[in-house]
């Protein structure tokens, strides 16, 4: 085994260790174009396969675009995989067709699909992890590309040597001249795409002129250059990414089950931007998924309601919906939104002790207290002998609903009432009401209406039983300014 080999081998093994990438008894999925890349990753996890006691699969995406010479790669990787032993699938998109329906890039497009396809064959074939070959040469490429697009840490770290999702990068610390080398030494064939050659696509313009200018007039070690780069900003980003995660977990709703994902105001006018951001995004990506994105002039947008009063809003891209309530900045998405505006107030059900009634906040129960019975921090108390010849009926608001609220029996709007309690908006229609035709005898899990109190004269008390008691639904129970 000549140099290059055993010194691509050696480096893989370091960047496995150094990343904790696989542990034995992995079945790992492999991405094989059919490149020199790709090719030489395969051989070298096929190389280590006993060492490191690992399980091999490749899978070749098809992207719907150059023709013959894609049918051509695809029936290379086939048969280089049935050579090698390796289970192989073969997997058809249109990248024009993503594109064109995501709005995106063709060369986004297909990356996304790609992925996509990785992941629903590692799910379906039980792989752990999924290898990619991208290598130091890619590393710096992206860091130029997002240099010029203005990127903050994050986008400056790069490539990641292992993600979240399990894709792993084992090649990231070797350059393409080294792999190049690997496959001349071990006689590895490999598929070469024409379209890298075109300066149609960024990477290509900053691989095929960008790089070689600042090699050749600015710094011969440009590619080392921009690795220590991205490596220093990991370490940074990584660094700020864990310390604003656990800041999230203290600032976000302290009703983690309820929703929309909500950030206390105050707390995030306290820290410094970069981290303030980073909360932002943590919300959003609870709200809406991992894979959300937003630009920084939206971010922006964001950071300029914490100044504003309850009501101020702004929309972020896929529908969702950021907004001030009452101290909280709400996360509020495209579903939530049609649900709290579609939400009619035909729920409506006759009420009957013992049985438990299922509300879009909650399930309700009534029942009567039994001597010597101590109310837990989820029920309410109301008098039951005042409710004598009433018929109960548990419903959510409707206009015009008001509640008596005074010892006179006076009663103020329904509306007003919850803005008092600091409701939140997205909650109001989805509150039980304990009531009587119009009457409302019990705002759930906030207040029984003046005139059916328990006081020291009661002697049968109709317990009202909201949630769960580990779990009491809202911190403005039995609070409120009247």
């Amino acid at each position: 085994m000549q140099c290059k080999t055993s010194q691509v081998l050696d480096t893989v093994r370091k960047t496995a260790i150094r990343h904790a990438m696989l542990k034995a008894g992995d079945r790992v999925l492999v991405g094989v174009s059919g490149g020199a890349d790709s090719v030489c990753l395969l051989h070298v996890l096929k190389t280590l396969q006993k060492e490191w006691k690992i399980q091999l699969e490749a899978v070749h995406v098809h992207h719907g675009i150059r023709g013959d010479a894609a049918e051509r790669d695809a029936d290379f990787v086939r048969g280089l995989c049935k050579q090698w032993d390796i289970p192989f699938t073969l997997e058809r998109i249109s990248a024009p067709e993503v594109a064109e329906v995501e709005k995106v890039s063709l060369e986004t497009a297909g990356r996304l699909a790609r992925y996509r396809c990785f992941h629903e064959i590692c799910e379906r074939r039980e792989c752990g992890k999924i290898a990619t070959a991208h290598n130091q040469n890619d590393q710096a490429e992206t860091v130029l590309m997002r240099v010029l697009r203005g990127a903050g840490i994050d986008g400056l770290a790069g490539i990641r040597y292992v993600r979240a999702d399990g894709v792993i990068r084992p090649l990231l610390d070797v350059t393409r001249a080294e792999i190049e080398a690997y496959c001349r030494e071990n006689n590895l064939n490999y598929c070469t795409d024409g379209t890298n050659l075109e300066n149609d696509y960024t990477r290509n313009k900053i691989r095929n002129k960008l790089l070689p200018l600042l090699q050749e007039e600015f710094n011969e070690n440009i590619l080392g250059a921009l690795v220590n780069l991205s490596r220093n900003m990991e370490e940074d980003g990584t660094f700020l990414n864990d310390y604003a995660a656990r800041l999230y977990r203290r600032i976000n709703s302290p009703l983690p089950k309820k929703q929309p994902v909500v950030l206390d105001i105050e707390s995030l006018k306290m820290v410094a931007p970069s981290i303030r951001t980073r909360l932002l995004q943590l919300a959003a990506r609870d709200a809406m998924g991992r894979d959300y994105r937003a630009e920084r002039q939206h971010w922006e947008s964001v950071c300029d309601l914490l100044e504003k009063e309850t009501g101020a809003q702004v929309m972020l891209p896929k529908g969702l919906c950021v907004a001030v309530r009452y101290g909280w900045l709400a996360f509020e998405t495209p579903k939530e939104r049609q649900e709290r505006t579609e939400f009619s107030d035909t729920v409506c059900e006759m009420a009957e002790l013992g049985k438990t009634y299922h509300f879009p906040s909650g399930d309700v129960t009534l029942s009567l207290k039994e001597t010597g019975q101590v109310l837990l921090p989820n029920q309410m108390l109301a008098d039951y002998d005042k409710l004598e010849g009433l018929v109960l009926e548990l419903r959510t608001r409707r206009k015009g609903d008001r509640i008596a609220v005074y010892a006179d029996g006076r009663s103020r709007k329904l509306k007003d009432f919850m803005i008092d309690y600091k409701i939140p908006r997205w909650e109001r229609d989805s509150i039980p009401l304990l009531c009587s035709g119009n009457r409302i005898i019990a705002v759930i899990g906030c207040r029984v209406a003046e005139p059916y109190k328990a006081d020291k004269n009661t002697k049968r008390g109709l317990v009202i039983t909201y949630g769960t008691a580990d779990e009491s639904r809202r911190d403005y129970a039995d609070g409120g300014t009247d």
